[in-house]
């Protein structure tokens, strides 16, 4: 996972990167409590008729994550590090023709 960044923000984007999926492991299981309507948040008690909602908001989660991956993706296989580095730190054709 590291790869996919630029080597002057390895580091950093790795520490965003957990810190958003830590961010996950608090934002869901909160949500699924308060979807499920139980006030106890240690052990709600689910129902028959919250499975529905409670797997939507899972599915919307799974689908932006998704999308995040297809749009904000970039191929590596068979890719040096160099590669790569230079691929994300090229600049974008139309700042090239701007610049001239």
């Amino acid at each position: 996972m590291a790869e996919v960044w630029p080597a002057g923000l390895r580091a950093s984007g790795m520490g965003l990167g957990y810190g958003v999926g830590n961010l996950g492991k608090i934002i869901s299981p909160l949500g699924l409590a308060l979807i499920v309507g139980g006030m106890n948040f240690i052990k709600p008690e689910a129902s028959v008729e919250a499975m529905f909602p409670a797997m939507l908001f899972l599915a919307f989660w799974a689908a932006l994550a998704a999308a995040a991956f297809v749009v904000l993706g970039i191929e590596t296989k068979g890719l040096s590090i160099e590669e790569i580095d230079a691929a994300l730190t090229a600049k974008p054709a139309f700042a090239k023709a701007s610049a001239a």
